[in-house]
């Protein structure tokens, strides 16, 4: 598919396309943190917003959506990428802790 993306939409589409792969993989597989009980959910947030860190913002910068011709557009690309990981990451706890109930209450606060 990315091949005939290049071919009939040019570069931009295909570093486009190439981006959105990247993202979507990157935080598919992060997610799988969150599956497995084995450290506190603040140090898996931790983990996966360094993961996202390195997988997705490069994939901000590969893609044409910011001028990367300037500095402006890697400050810009790294706060639309926080902006969104705050939003994002805000939401899924939200909906984990109190919609489906799989965060345990922290004992150290009773």
């Amino acid at each position: 598919m990315t091949y005939f993306v290049y071919q009939n939409q040019g570069i931009k589409a295909f570093r486009s396309l190439i981006a959105v792969t990247l993202i979507a993989t990157a935080v598919s597989a992060a997610t799988v943190i969150y599956d497995y009980d084995v450290c506190p959910v603040k140090k898996k947030i931790f983990v996966h917003c360094l993961v996202m860190l390195v997988t997705v913002y490069p994939s901000l910068i590969i893609s044409v959506w910011y001028d990367t011709t300037k500095v402006s557009g890697y400050i810009f690309a790294f706060l639309t990428f926080a902006l969104w990981g705050l939003v994002l990451g805000t939401v899924g706890y939200l909906i984990s802790k109190y919609i489906l109930k799989n965060i345990p209450e922290d004992k150290s606060k009773k």
